[in-house]
């Protein structure tokens, strides 16, 4: 899996290890001298005086402050979390958020799935679609992952983006699933590198780098650009 200068993290669903995934990247691109920047824009479900700890989480990825364009208390949907703020996300403001702290390499988490509403009239993959960065699908290893997985890249795709991998993270329980799905993926989605991820316990910047580091690794027989 080879990053461009720009790349566009998204998930089948919300909760499935986004923030990890990013976080992991930046560290071990940190750790190899690049100059990385880890951004999540906007989030939901923040208290209020923070950035939201999947923006902290990003953060120690990279070794950067923790910042958000927009921080929302309630933990619901964006557009829903705005408008029950008085407020509206603005894609120029996150454009130009976003263009003031580029790096060598950024890398940009968006928020839940590839369809979630930032407002009535604008949802995460139109974001992505603006950017036009290579997009890395993160899914949570277990049943109903292919499925998911396989509709998330196919929406990546309609909207003329590149996949540039699919990251499966750990389960958070078992299923007879689990031993076959990154197999699958790969016979399945044979131009797309898919990445099975080690779970990282908290805090352990060792293990964040080392799992980064499996993440972007190139194997033999990869295809061009994976």
């Amino acid at each position: 899996m080879r990053l461009g200068p720009t790349c566009f993290i998204t998930g089948t669903d919300t909760g499935v290890g986004k923030s990890v995934t990013t976080a992991a990247l930046a560290a071990a691109l940190a750790a190899a001298g690049v100059a990385v920047r880890a951004l999540k824009p906007v989030a939901s479900g923040v208290s209020p005086g923070t950035a939201g700890e999947d923006a902290e989480l990003l953060a120690f990825g990279a070794g950067h402050a923790a910042e958000v364009a927009y921080a929302f208390e309630a933990p619901v949907s964006p557009h829903l979390a705005a408008e029950g703020e008085s407020r509206r996300i603005d894609d120029t403001v996150i454009a130009e958020w976003i263009a003031a702290r580029r790096a060598a390499v950024t890398l940009i988490e968006g928020v839940g799935g590839w369809e979630v509403p930032l407002r009535r009239d604008w949802r995460v993959s139109d974001w992505a679609a603006r950017l036009g960065a290579p997009v890395i699908v993160v899914a949570r290893n277990r049943l109903g992952v292919l499925n998911h997985t396989l509709l998330t890249v196919e929406a990546v795709r309609r909207r003329g983006l590149l996949v540039a991998g699919v990251v499966l993270t750990p389960p958070t329980e078992s299923d007879a699933s689990i031993a076959h799905n990154a197999a699958e993926l790969r016979a399945l989605l044979p131009d797309v590198a898919v990445r099975p991820m080690p779970w990282v316990p908290p805090g352990d910047r060792a293990a964040l780098t080392a799992a980064g580091r499996a993440l972007l690794v190139t194997t033999p027989g990869t295809p061009p650009g994976q």
